[in-house]
């Protein structure tokens, strides 16, 4: 497949991501065709990408956000606007063909993952709270209070009163707190380890570009010499 013609499936992909999000709190007939359509087109794309791997398994876990995109909660829990929700995260999978940092720092301490498990955790909580919780009649309601409880904001306009509710809201608690150390430290090792893993032979080249005027001819033949040895070694990778 050419490079252009994947930028133009990846575009398209997303296009039809951002169309269900937008759809996400629509109920008419015209909404649900939408949905299904794009629900269909993301089974059928990561059917093929897992049929094209060899190591099926190892494709799953490095892409669980692909997975979730795909799960129908709607068909399980008659709760069509958690599958709707849910194909929000195609929107961030295929943010890594087009922001390499971004996704590389969901990379980092397996963030990805983590992120993963978190709105998994966030969406089935949300489905007891509902029922068991008198304050709360509506999904969208029992899933604005798992988001701010597990966010650790803590509005206090929906407040669980059972015993359950106050359990449920003390793991999302602690999820949310890891969630949010984890995201500080994965952004703070990506950097770390993005400056630490130059080489010093760059690092020298830098430092003495930033010289230049003070070079002797000397020196910038050697310059020159060192950068020529890291052509070549580039190359001699890319073979």
């Amino acid at each position: 497949m050419s490079s252009k013609i994947k930028t133009a499936y990846e575009v398209t992909l997303f296009s039809l991501a951002l169309t269900a999000v937008l759809l996400m709190w629509s109920d008419n007939q015209t909404s649900i065709i939408i949905n299904r359509i794009v629900w269909i087109v993301f089974v059928i794309d990561f059917s093929i990408r897992l049929y094209s791997t060899n190591d099926k398994w190892r494709y799953i876990k490095k892409n669980p956000f692909d997975l979730i995109a795909i799960i129908p909660f709607d068909a399980i829990f008659q709760l069509a606007r958690v599958a709707r929700l849910i194909r929000f995260v195609r929107v961030l999978l295929l943010a890594k063909h087009y922001f390499k940092p971004f996704w590389a720092i969901m990379r980092t301490n397996n963030l990805d993952k983590v992120i993963a498990f978190s709105i998994i955790l966030v969406l089935l909580t949300s489905i007891p709270i509902m029922y068991i919780e008198p304050s709360i009649d509506t999904y969208q309601d029992a899933l604005w209070w798992s988001i701010v409880t597990a966010t650790t904001v803590g509005y206090g306009d929906i407040s669980p009163v059972t015993g359950l509710g106050r359990m449920i809201a003390m793991i999302l608690m602690f999820v949310g707190i890891g969630l949010i150390g984890m995201i500080t430290g994965s952004i703070a090792t990506y950097f770390i380890k993005d400056e630490a893993s130059e080489d010093h032979t760059i690092l020298h080249i830098k430092h003495e570009l930033d010289r230049f005027e003070e070079l002797e001819p000397h020196e910038v033949d050697r310059l020159i010499t060192l950068m020529q040895t890291l052509k070549n070694e580039k190359l001699d990778h890319t073979k």
